[in-house]
């Protein structure tokens, strides 16, 4: 029982801090996005090059989130339908 806990843990942890990163992710973003105004003028490599990292790494912290979610919602369904099961057994 023991491990399981342990490992419930740390995934508590890594949601915790995917989800720190995400939002210091997103700040950072605002925040250099709002610095400068270009009206016009095209980005530059570097700003390009930048720009598709933060999306690559955007990406790469919201797919286990996603996955989370959609583990819970399956699992959230299993359990209703035993929980159903279980009700129409008793009432038999």
């Amino acid at each position: 029982m023991r491990i399981n806990s342990d490992r419930m843990r740390s995934k508590m942890r890594n949601r915790q801090f995917l989800k720190a990163a995400a939002c210091g992710l997103a700040l950072f973003g605002l925040l250099v996005g709002c610095s400068e105004e270009q009206k016009g003028e095209e980005k530059g490599v570097v700003e390009r090059a930048s720009d598709e990292v933060a999306h690559k790494a955007a990406e790469q912290l919201t797919k286990p989130i996603n996955k989370a979610k959609d583990s819970q919602t399956l699992q959230n369904a299993q359990n209703q339908r035993l929980e159903e099961m279980t009700e129409q057994a008793q009432q038999q």
